[in-house]
């Protein structure tokens, strides 16, 4: 694995990629890995069923009108609600935290899974499940929640600095499940100087891969996106695989 002072080298001198040799190389890399990315949305799907079934008990606990489609999220914001449902409301919170939380872990071990599908390896499904081990999880909830501080410090700047931001914070994953050994500091300066460099093609490979992806959603009346919500990722793992590439050869276990 390289060391910061050889990845920040590395980046300086990134070469120039090519649009369409990008969005090819991307479309090679997901036909080895559709049915992992399948996998993954129904494991996100199943972590999301608390969070759907407490709705669903939530509205018929209030005593509310079965027929009423009206949002959990609004009916929290009601003076009646928060007088009598207080407690569950904040637990529903912490419950959207931790499905979050274990998303993100599980986008982790898919970027795992991509190389480990990329370079020929077998794949086990407990390879999504990398990152829920003991060792690992706290430098993964720290870095998660520096994520989280970016973002949101761009959204209160007026917004518009998210659409800088959002790149560079997608480099974030693959420098931190291939460099594991870099603080959390280091990760971010690294994610931040790549997305930099790139920021124009990632940009337009981005908007052009969820431009299609809506289309595949609407053609298959959103089956679409459990087959090809992972499409999303691979332009990022090319990127990073052409710039920084894999010295050692072989994906830590």
């Amino acid at each position: 694995m390289p060391s910061f002072t050889a990845l920040t080298k590395k980046i300086t001198e990134a070469p120039r990629i090519d649009f369409g040799d990008l969005f090819n190389e991307s479309v090679s890399i997901f036909k080895k890995v559709w049915l992992q990315g399948f996998i993954l949305q129904l494991i996100s799907i199943v972590l999301s069923l608390p969070l759907i079934i407490f709705n669903f008990s939530f509205l018929l606990d209030s005593g509310l009108d079965s027929n009423s489609y009206e949002p959990l999220e609004q009916l929290m914001y009601s003076d009646t609600m928060l007088e009598q449902s207080g407690p569950m409301i904040l637990l529903y919170y912490l419950m959207v935290i931790v499905v979050g939380f274990m998303s993100s872990l599980l986008s982790f071990g898919f970027f795992r899974v991509i190389r480990q599908m990329d370079e020929g390896q077998p794949f086990e499904i407990s390879n999504f499940f990398y990152f829920f081990n003991a060792a690992r999880i706290k430098k993964s909830l720290l870095l998660i929640l520096a994520n989280f501080g970016i973002a949101i410090l761009a959204l209160l700047m007026c917004v518009f600095p998210i659409f800088y931001v959002m790149i560079p914070l997608m480099f974030v994953t693959p420098m931190f499940v291939y460099n594991p050994e870099l603080s959390i500091s280091e990760i971010l300066k690294s994610s931040f100087s790549l997305g930099h460099k790139k920021w124009g093609i990632t940009f337009a490979i981005t908007i052009l891969n969820v431009i299609t992806l809506y289309i595949l959603i609407l053609l298959t009346c959103g089956l679409g996106s459990l087959f090809f919500s992972c499409f999303l990722q691979m332009p990022i793992y090319v990127l990073y695989k052409k710039i920084i590439s894999f010295e050692d050869g072989s994906i830590q276990q």
